[in-house]
C-alpha cells in the first residue's frame, strides 16, 4: 500500500475487488456511493419491482428509471471532474468540509421547514376541516414525531458538543 492511497489494499486472496478484511463484504461501500444514496438508489429499485408486481408496469418502470438516475448522479458527482459544489451537495456526495458544511445548514433548514411547517398545517386542518379524522390524526402523529425527533437530534448534538 502507498503512503498517499488511504484506503486499505485489497487482499487477491479474499475474493478480488469489492473484498477486504479477510474476505467479508464490504456492505454498502461496495456501491462506491455515499450511504445516503446507496439507501435511496436500492429504496426506489425495491418500489419500482413491488410496483411492477403489484401495481402496474408503468410505475415500476418509473421507478427504476429513478433507481438507476439516482446512482447514476451519485456516482457522477463522486467522480466527475469540475463537478460543482451545487451539484455534489444535491447529489449528496461531500468532497470535502465544505461540502459537508453545507450539507449540514440544508439539513437544518430543511429541519425548521419541517418542523415549525407541521404544527402550521396541522393547526390549520384543525381549524379548518374538523371532519376530517383521519387527517387530524395522522397529521398530529407527523407532528409529534417530527418534533420529538428533532428535540432528540439537538440533545445529541448538545451533548457531542
Amino acid at each position: 500500500m502507498s503512503t498517499r492511497d488511504p484506503r486499505p489494499s485489497v487482499d487477491a486472496s479474499s475474493g478480488g475487488a469489492g473484498r477486504r478484511n479477510g474476505g467479508r463484504g464490504a456492505g454498502l461501500s461496495a456501491l462506491r456511493v455515499s450511504p445516503t444514496n446507496a439507501v435511496f438508489s436500492l429504496l426506489f429499485a425495491v418500489a419500482g419491482v413491488l410496483f411492477w408486481v403489484y401495481d402496474t408496469w408503468l410505475t415500476g418502470l418509473v421507478f427504476l428509471v429513478a433507481a438507476v438516475a439516482q446512482y447514476g448522479m451519485a456516482l457522477m458527482a463522486r467522480r466527475g471532474r469540475g463537478v460543482s459544489d451545487l451539484w455534489r451537495a444535491s447529489a449528496f456526495e461531500p468532497g470535502d468540509e465544505r461540502d459537508r458544511a453545507i450539507l449540514l445548514r440544508s439539513a437544518a433548514l430543511v429541519g425548521y421547514v419541517v418542523g415549525v411547517g407541521s404544527m402550521v398545517l396541522f393547526l390549520f386542518v384543525l381549524l379548518l376541516f374538523q371532519e376530517q379524522r383521519v387527517l387530524l390524526w395522522y397529521l398530529a402523529g407527523q407532528t409529534i414525531v417530527v418534533n420529538a425527533f428533532w428535540g432528540a437530534a439537538i440533545l445529541v448534538m448538545t451533548r457531542r458538543g
